[in-house]
Parts: C-alpha cells; sequence; structure tokens
C-alpha cells in the first residue's frame, strides 16, 4: 500500500464523492495520476478502477502519464488571437524546446492549449502549476521560462514579494480586477454582515423567499430563471436535508466578472448563500470553483473562515439557534460542461460531469438525490444586496421584465476591457461608447452560446430579457477582424467541450466545425449552408443540455446578421456529382497508387 496515497485518502474519510479532490491531491504528489495507484483509490472510495479511469479521464487537467514538472496551459481564446496570442505560441515552444502537446525529454515543460481561463480582458494569458500570468509578450516567456530553469518556482516567479496566498495583495498581484464601475447593486464595499443576517432571521424563511420574489431578481447564469421562485421550490421540496450550491464555474469564452466578485467581494457571495440557506432550510453549501480560477482558493478559505468567526457560518449562524450552515470549496478540473447545473452537480458528486436528464430538477433531486438550489456568483451577490437595501430598491432598476443591475465582462476591441455594472435595460450603443469602442462591428453577446450582433442593425436594442438577454460576456470586433475565423474558433470549442453523451451534440458539433472549416477553405456551396440550418436546429431540439442547444449560435447568427461573410467564400458552381466533392482532390495521388499496387510498390 503506498502510505502516500492512503493518507490523501484519510484526508477526505474515504468518501466517494471526494474523488475529484482526492484525484487532484495525487496528481499534486507525482505530476500524474499514476496507473499504479488507481486500484488503491478505488478500494479506498469502494468504486471501480475503471470508474476512476473514466472520471479522470473526463477532466482536461488531469493527467495519467508524465506531463512535466511545470505544466504550461496557454489559453487559446479568440481574443488571445486579437492580442499576440501566436507570438506567445512561438516564444513557449522556442523557450521550452517542445512542441505543444508535449513533454520534453528532460520532464521538465509540458505545454498544452486550454480554453478560456477567465482572463480575456488581459490576453495572452496563461497558468503554469497553479499560477496565472497575464499580459504575456515573447520577452515576458522567455524571461520566465528562464527562471524556471534555475529552479525557481512559478509562485516565486509571479510573487516575488512572498506575499501570503490568502492575501488579496497575492491575488492582485497575479490578476488586476479591472472593475470600471462599482454600484448601485455590486461592488459597493461590505456592509454589516451580522446586522443584515439578524434582519434576515428576525423574519420567517417565507419572507425571506416572499423579498427575493418581489425584487424581481433572476439569476445571472444565462437562463434568467426567477431565483425567488427558486428558492421557493427547493424549500417546499420533501427532504430532510437539503443543499445550496453556488456555481463559480464560469467557464464561458470572455466572461471574467464573477472571477472579479469572489476577488472584491466575496463575503457578499457567501452570505447569498447563507440567505438562500435560511430560505430553502439547508445546513450544507458548496462553491465550485472552476480549476483556472485555484490561485483564489486560498484566499476564498480564508474569507470562509473569517465568517465563522464571525458567527456567520457553522452552528447556530447568526445566533439563531438550530441554524447551522457551513460552505467547503470543490474544485472543479477543467470542464466547460460542468457550467450546467446537472453536470455541475455530478461533478461535486466525484462523477464525470455528465449532463442529467431532466425532470426531475436539481430543486427536486439534485445533489446526493436531495433538493438543490444552485445559482450562479452573481446572483448570491445580488441576493445579499436585495436582502440589505429592500425589494423595492432592487426593482426600481432596470426594466420590467429584468429588474436591478448587472455587470458585463467586456473584451476584444475597445479601449477599455474589464468589468462594467449597467443597469438592465442599457442599449449596445450605450454600452461602446462606455468602454471605448469606436469601430465596433459586431458584438458576440453571452460568449459563443450566445448571439452574434451587428452594431449595425442592433445598436440600439437594449440588454434586457425583453430584447437582448445576456450572461455577462460581451466581446467587440472591429471592422478588420475576419468574424469567420472566430466562429471556427467558437465552433472547434463546442467540438472540444462537449460531453459526448448525446449524439446530437457528440456528432452535429464536429460536422457544423467542419461545414466553416469547408466555407474557409473556398469550398463550400450554398447547400452547405442550408445544410448547416437544418443540422443547427436538429442538435439545438434534441441535445441533453445547454451546451447543444447553443452549439449551432455562432454560424447561425452570423449567417443572419453577416451573410456576406459566407456568401464571398462559396463555390459558384456547384460540382455535378455532389456539393462539396473535389474531384481533382479526392483523385489526386489516385494514378501512382494504382501502379504501385500493380507491381508490388516497385514502380
Amino acid at each position: 500500500m503506498n502510505a502516500d496515497v492512503d493518507a490523501v485518502l484519510r484526508r477526505y474519510r474515504y468518501d466517494g464523492t471526494r474523488l475529484i479532490d482526492v484525484l487532484w491531491d495525487v496528481q499534486h504528489l507525482y505530476g500524474h495520476i499514476p496507473e499504479d495507484v488507481l486500484e488503491q483509490i478505488a478500494a479506498g472510495l469502494n468504486r471501480a478502477p475503471l470508474d476512476i479511469v473514466e472520471t479522470a479521464s473526463f477532466y482536461h487537467f488531469f493527467h495519467s502519464a508524465p506531463s512535466g514538472r511545470h505544466r504550461i496551459y496557454l489559453s487559446n481564446t479568440v481574443i488571445a488571437k486579437m492580442n499576440g496570442y501566436q507570438e506567445v505560441y512561438d516564444a513557449l515552444e522556442r523557450e521550452s524546446g517542445v512542441r505543444f502537446g508535449e513533454t520534453d525529454e528532460s520532464g521538465l515543460f509540458g505545454l498544452f492549449e486550454t480554453p478560456c481561463i477567465g482572463l480575456s480582458d488581459q490576453e495572452p494569458a496563461m497558468m503554469i502549476d497553479s499560477v496565472v500570468f497575464t499580459r504575456l509578450t515573447p520577452e515576458f516567456v522567455a524571461d520566465i521560462l528562464a527562471q524556471l530553469r534555475t529552479g525557481r518556482a512559478a509562485a516565486d516567479i509571479a510573487n516575488p514579494a512572498g506575499l501570503p496566498d490568502d492575501d488579496l495583495a497575492y491575488v492582485d498581484a497575479l490578476v488586476e480586477s479591472n472593475v470600471h464601475t462599482r454600484g448601485p447593486v455590486f461592488f459597493r464595499g461590505e456592509p454589516d454582515y451580522k446586522s443584515l443576517l439578524k434582519n434576515c432571521l428576525a423574519g420567517t424563511p417565507e419572507q425571506t423567499i416572499g423579498t427575493i420574489i418581489e425584487s424581481g431578481l433572476r439569476g445571472y447564469g444565462g437562463a434568467g430563471f426567477r431565483t425567488g421562485l427558486k428558492w421557493q421550490l427547493c424549500r417546499v421540496a420533501p427532504g430532510d436535508e437539503k443543499y445550496v450550491i453556488c456555481n463559480a464555474d464560469e467557464g464561458e469564452p470572455g466572461t471574467f466578472k464573477d472571477r472579479a466578485l469572489l476577488t472584491r467581494s466575496p463575503k457578499d457571495v457567501f452570505m447569498g448563500m447563507v440567505i438562500a440557506a435560511y430560505a430553502v432550510g439547508s445546513r450544507h453549501g458548496i462553491l465550485y470553483l472552476r480549476a483556472e480560477y485555484v490561485y483564489l482558493k486560498r484566499y476564498l478559505e480564508r474569507q470562509l473562515q473569517e465568517l465563522r468567526e464571525d458567527g456567520l457560518l457553522g452552528r447556530c449562524v447568526g445566533g439563531q439557534p438550530g441554524f447551522d450552515f457551513d460552505i467547503r470549496i470543490q474544485m472543479g478540473a477543467g470542464s466547460y460542461v460542468c457550467g450546467e447545473e446537472s453536470a455541475l452537480i455530478e461533478s461535486c458528486e466525484g462523477k464525470r460531469g455528465t449532463p442529467r436528464l431532466k425532470p426531475p430538477f436539481p430543486v427536486q433531486e439534485g445533489y446526493l438525490g436531495r433538493p438543490t438550489c444552485v445559482n450562479n456568483v452573481e446572483t448570491f451577490a445580488a441576493a445579499t444586496r436585495v436582502v440589505e437595501e429592500g425589494a423595492d430598491w432592487f426593482r426600481g432598476m432596470g426594466t420590467p421584465e429584468s429588474a436591478g443591475a448587472r455587470l458585463l465582462s467586456v473584451a476584444g476591441d475597445c479601449d477599455r476591457p474589464g468589468v462594467y455594472e449597467v443597469e438592465w435595460g442599457v442599449t449596445l450603443d450605450e454600452v461602446l461608447m462606455m468602454v471605448g469602442a469606436h469601430d465596433a462591428r459586431a458584438v458576440q453577446i453571452s460568449g459563443p452560446s450566445g448571439e452574434c450582433l451587428s452594431v449595425a442593425a442592433d445598436g440600439r436594442r437594449r440588454i434586457a430579457y425583453e430584447d437582448i438577454p445576456c450572461n455577462g460576456a460581451v466581446t467587440i470586433f472591429n471592422s478588420r477582424r475576419d468574424l469567420l475565423e472566430c466562429v471556427r474558433d467558437y465552433t472547434k470549442f463546442f467540438v472540444d467541450e462537449s460531453c459526448g453523451i448525446c449524439v446530437p451534440c457528440r456528432a452535429g458539433t464536429v460536422n457544423l466545425h467542419d461545414k466553416v472549416e469547408l466555407v474557409l477553405s473556398g469550398a463550400a456551396v450554398q447547400r452547405d449552408l442550408d445544410e448547416v440550418v437544418r443540422w443547427g436546429a436538429l442538435v439545438h431540439s434534441t441535445s441533453r443540455c445547454g451546451l447543444g442547444a447553443t452549439a449551432a449560435n455562432p454560424i447561425l447568427s452570423t449567417l443572419a446578421k453577416f451573410p456576406e461573410i459566407y456568401r464571398r467564400r462559396l463555390v459558384v458552381q456547384e460540382n455535378a456529382l455532389l456539393s462539396s466533392f473535389d474531384l481533382e482532390a479526392a483523385l489526386a495521388g489516385y494514378g501512382k497508387a494504382r501502379t504501385e499496387l500493380e507491381t508490388g510498390g516497385t514502380a
């Protein structure tokens, strides 16, 4: 028996739901997850070895083979490619002496690409050993790798002052928060949490839910489900044990508002979870933190401990007998689909992040089969403010169907990328003016899963559920950008991130991406575009979760708003055999191959 692995298992009390944590700790020990410890892990957690392999192989950041003492992950977002990504990519290969996807012979460096790491406002960016580096240049890359070669740790390079990693100053040394506007709802500074909670506990749970319902607060994750209704459904669901989960798996490319909230206002988020726990009758909370935000973990754990010391977490929360509630942090391991609430719950249970069939919904049967309330970071922070200021105050902002304010993660072709708080109902033109987007042609709203808007046609439209729903990401493209190249990147993202559980998504994302490649190569015809529309509708209507349902959006929305980017690349005359079939390419080399076959390869 391996004593180190047994120590890891004991740390998590041989609890199979903590498999993701166990795998992280084992990988930290060995740099990968060795095959010879799988049986021990499986036996300790009462699971089959193949179950351990199946789960570990699902997540991007787990490795089954040695992958370098320093694992380097370069973010490959569209925005990075607009800001010097290729030069940084080349510099990493040159300075490390290894190609991407490989590990050098000495075992020092492993190079990997990864999707958005929540730093689109300061790209190019990369992760090295749980530390992030932003605004990369070839020269900066050369300096970092040279220091790593001397034996310095990535954390020492990023934090030369030696700041403690549970301190806000440490996080600020690594990443700029880039919060450009504050208030009326977010980033207002810490209120008197004890008084706020005391006032909340003076009323009944039903009254708290009523306040949230009356405020009109809707979930900020994208779907816009009414928060108060979700809490009410969870409260009335049968079951003695209930759970509150904060979705901090902010994986949509171009989105980073939750990163800023967790940095500048973490206690607003945690107090929102406490309020939700009182409302629904929960004793257990989980913050599911995406792997790319691991540098925030120690800081967030310190915030939780401070709340415990103030009597706002733990036993008798807020001095209320019988109200026991605490929060633990569950690290993700790299999977976009875990942003879907049921996939997130599966991951919290130590499984692959495969979305569940609905119904039942999480408020009925969620974590461990118990009623579970899942909201995202921004929603919990807003709930804290609603309880502090009142429902009428919140409903007095925004629009009839979109009360209050929300945060926008703005990146791309603008002077001032970063986080902006706006009231619902702001026009697209107003946002572009605010951020200094002088030559904007297109805006991708809500990341790849959202909609591509034409500034000329849509500038006066409002960001609100009645008009342009928005999950917070605003990516701006000027007139010099090739939008079809961006569509290609977005469709490839969905191919890479599909969990593969349902055929429409598993196969459909690949087929849609191939069609975009066909258009870019100049070999597509009108029939290909017609097929994209039909296939996109099929994938949307038959996929199990939101990933498949939105995978065709980058193509369909640009086809609608910018049809010229496709039409100018189409083949004018269709091939008589089959649309898009290149006869010459198919026959290339045929004559030589046939001769070699007939002569036994002696020609």
